[in-house]
């Protein structure tokens, strides 16, 4: 796989591809697909996507995460977390925004995160 630059935020560049499994600490600065199977711990900067075939198995600081496999572990996202109607969570989730689709599968605890700013003034 070769490098590839002036790639948007969003776009997918980097892929773990099926029947690959890969432990460490893992870091995508542009947008991934996961397929395979990631242990450990993963950094995001951009999108990443847990394709129906992956699994992750780590604690996850992302900008925005779209799951349609299984994700194990905890998530601190940044901008969204997507749990697709195939899609498994198991463990903790910490973003301002979570979309969960019916028929997807969710264990564990969530927590939304409201900026200072937006927190309405006693009285």
């Amino acid at each position: 796989m070769g490098f590839r630059t002036g790639k948007s935020a969003g776009e997918i560049v980097s892929q773990v591809g099926e029947g690959a499994e890969l432990n460490g600490e893992f870091l995508f600065a542009t947008g991934a697909r996961i397929n395979g199977v990631l242990k450990g711990k993963v950094k995001a900067e951009a999108a990443l996507e847990i394709g129906p075939g992956g699994r992750i198995d780590a604690e996850a600081h992302v900008r925005r995460i779209s799951i349609r496999g299984e994700f194990r572990g905890t998530i601190h996202a940044s901008d969204r977390v997507e749990i697709h109607k195939e899609g498994k969570v198991y463990g903790e989730i910490y973003s301002p925004c979570l979309i969960i689709e019916a028929g997807a599968v969710f264990e564990g605890r969530c927590n939304m995160k409201v900026a200072a700013a937006e927190v309405p003034a006693p009285g």
